[in-house]
C-alpha cells in the first residue's frame, strides 16, 4: 500500500473512531446491541466459571443459575445442553475476544469488546483495499483507497464494527482477507505460491469456524474455480478443491468435536433442523413477500449513501457506453466473489437475514463497486463525492444512532431495569419478568435470568413445576418498576 494511501486510510478510520467515540459503553440497548450483551455473558460465564467447566461453549444466559432448572442426571444431558448453550454459530468470534480479555487481566465488558470490533473495522478495511487492488490486476488507481474509505464511513459498518458485536460481524475479518488469496488465485494467469495457498486455507478456515457465511464462500470459491477451469485448464482446480475440503474438514470438525462435549450427535442435529425452520427460507410459516421488504429496509438504513452513489454512477458510465471490464480485469469475479456469498445467505437463511447486521456482509462488494466507479469520476470530481457520500454516511449513522441524551432515554431502559432486578431479586430467588423486556440486555446489567411469564399465576406454576420455592415477578407499574416476591 502506498505511504499516501496508508495516510488517508488512517485518517479515515480516525475520523470513523470519532464519530463512534460517544456510543461506546453507552447503556446497552437499542439497534442489535442484545448481540454485545449476549457475547459478553458468554464470556462472562467462562471467565467467572472457567472455560473448561462449559468446555468452551458459548451461551446467552447465566449457566450456573440456568443449570438449577434441569435435572442433572445424564438422561437429561440433551435437553440441558440446548437450554443452556448457544449451537447457532462455530465458536471462533467469542474464542478471540476472551483471549484478548485474558491475555490482559480485564474481566469482559461492553466498552473492551467494542473498542476490539472498531481494531477489527480498520483490519478488515486494510483486507477490502487489497481485494479491490487485485480486481484491478495491480493497476495505479484510486479505487482501492475510495472503497476502503467508504467500507469505515458508511452506517451499517459504523455500527455493526463498533457497537453490536456478534459472529456475523467478527466473520467480516476472515472472510475478506480469505478474498484476498481467492483472488491471487483465481485471477487469470496467477501462479500461486505455497504461502498463498497456506493463506488461503487458513483464512477459509477461520471464516468457516466463525459464521455460515464461511460455507457459501467455499461454496463460492468451489464453483467458480470449477466455472473457470471449463474454459481454463490452467486454473488450479484440485488444488482449490482440496484446500477447502481441508478448511472445511478441520473448522467443522473441531466445532462438532467442541459442541459434543455438552450435547449427543442426534439431538444437535436434531436442534439444528429446528434452529433452520426458524431462521431458513422454506418454514411453512415463512412470508417470503415481508421478509423481503424488511431486508429493503436494512439496506436502506446500512446503506443509502452509498446505493444513491451507485446509482448516480451507474447512470453516468450508461450515458457514456463504458463498461467496468475495460478498467476492471476481474469486475466479474470481484462481483462473484463478494456477492454470490451474499446471495447464497440471504437466498437460504431468509428469515434470518431479517436482522439488518446480515446486511453488512454485502458491504465489500457495494463499497468496492463504488470505489471502482469513483476512480473512473473526472478527477476533480471524485474526492467531492467520496467526502458527501462519507459525511451522508455518518450523518445517516447518527439517524438511526443518536447520541446520548439525544435518545429520549431509550438507551437507558433496559440498563435501568436490570439494575432494579439486581436490587430486588434474592439469589435464592427465580426471576420473573410479566410484561418487561427480557433480552439480554436485561439479562447482562441484573446479572440474572429473567423468566418472561404472562403474570404472577404463570410465575407460581412454574415454582410448582420446577420444584423451587421463592420467586420474584418484576412487572410495570405507574412509578417504574414493581417487585412482587411469591413462593409456591
Amino acid at each position: 500500500m502506498p505511504r499516501r494511501d496508508l495516510l488517508v486510510l488512517l485518517a479515515a478510520f480516525a475520523l470513523s473512531v470519532a464519530v463512534r467515540a460517544p456510543l461506546v459503553d453507552r447503556p446497552l440497548s437499542a439497534h442489535h446491541e442484545y448481540c454485545t450483551a449476549f457475547t459478553l455473558i458468554a464470556l462472562t460465564n467462562w471467565w467467572e466459571d472457567g472455560f473448561i467447566t462449559h468446555q468452551g461453549m458459548p451461551s446467552g444466559g447465566w449457566i450456573r443459575e440456568g443449570e438449577a432448572l434441569y435435572p442433572s442426571g445424564p438422561a437429561h444431558r440433551n435437553e440441558r445442553a440446548a437450554g443452556l448453550y448457544y449451537f447457532s454459530h462455530p465458536p471462533l468470534a467469542y474464542d478471540l475476544p476472551y483471549a484478548l480479555f485474558v491475555l490482559t487481566t480485564i474481566p469482559p465488558n461492553a466498552a473492551g469488546l467494542q473498542w476490539m470490533n472498531i481494531c477489527f473495522h480498520l483490519l478488515t478495511a486494510i483486507g477490502l483495499y487489497h481485494v479491490v487492488r487485485l480486481a484491478l490486476d495491480r493497476a495505479p488507481s484510486l479505487a482501492p483507497l475510495f472503497a476502503s474509505t467508504l467500507y469505515l464511513l458508511v452506517p451499517a459498518t459504523l455500527w455493526f464494527h463498533g457497537n453490536a458485536y456478534m459472529s456475523d460481524m467478527f466473520v467480516q475479518v476472515p472472510w475478506v482477507w480469505q478474498l484476498v488469496f481467492a483472488l491471487r488465485i483465481l485471477r487469470r494467469g496467477a501462479r500461486a505460491t505455497t504461502r498463498t495457498w497456506a493463506g488461503f486455507t487458513i483464512l477459509l478456515f477461520l471464516t468457516l469456524y466463525t459464521s455460515w457465511l464461511g460455507v457459501f464462500a467455499l461454496m463460492t470459491v468451489v464453483l467458480i474455480a470449477f466455472a473457470r477451469w471449463r474454459t481454463d485448464r490452467g486454473v488450479p482446480v484440485l488444488g482449490i478443491f482440496g484446500c477447502s475440503a481441508l478448511a472445511f474438514i478441520a473448522a467443522f470438525g473441531l466445532t462438532a468435536w467442541r459442541f459434543l462435549q455438552v450435547i449427543d450427535a442426534h439431538a444437535l442435529i436434531a436442534h439444528f433442523e429446528e434452529r433452520f425452520v426458524v431462521r431458513g427460507s422454506f418454514g411453512a410459516g415463512t412470508d417470503i413477500l415481508a421478509s423481503l421488504q424488511q431486508i429493503a429496509v436494512n439496506y436502506r438504513i446500512s446503506y443509502l449513501p452509498v446505493i444513491v452513489l451507485l446509482m448516480f454512477l451507474f447512470v453516468v458510465r450508461w450515458r457514456r457506453g463504458k463498461v467496468f471490464d475495460h478498467v476492471v480485469p476481474e469486475i466479474k469475479l470481484f462481483v462473484a466473489l463478494t456477492g454470490l456469498p451474499v446471495l447464497l445467505d440471504h437466498m437460504l437463511l431468509l428469515q434470518y437475514a431479517e436482522h439488518d447486521f446480515a446486511a453488512l456482509k454485502a458491504a465489500p462488494l457495494l463499497c468496492g463497486l463504488a470505489g471502482m466507479g469513483l476512480a473512473e469520476v473526472l478527477r476533480r470530481w471524485q474526492w467531492t463525492m467520496l467526502v458527501l457520500t462519507c459525511l451522508a454516511g455518518v450523518a445517516y449513522f447518527y439517524r438511526t444512532n443518536p447520541w446520548p441524551g439525544r435518545d429520549g432515554r431509550r438507551y437507558a431502559q433496559e440498563q435501568e431495569l436490570g439494575r432494579f432486578i439486581a436490587a430486588n431479586a434474592a439469589q435464592d430467588e427465580l426471576v420473573f419478568g410479566a410484561g418487561i423486556s427480557t433480552e439480554p440486555q436485561v439479562t447482562w446489567y441484573a446479572h440474572r435470568n429473567v423468566l418472561g411469564v404472562a403474570d404472577e399465576e404463570a410465575a407460581r406454576r412454574f415454582l410448582v413445576e420446577h420444584g423451587r420455592d421463592r420467586g420474584v415477578v418484576i412487572e410495570v407499574n405507574g412509578m417504574g418498576y414493581a417487585a412482587t416476591h411469591i413462593m409456591r
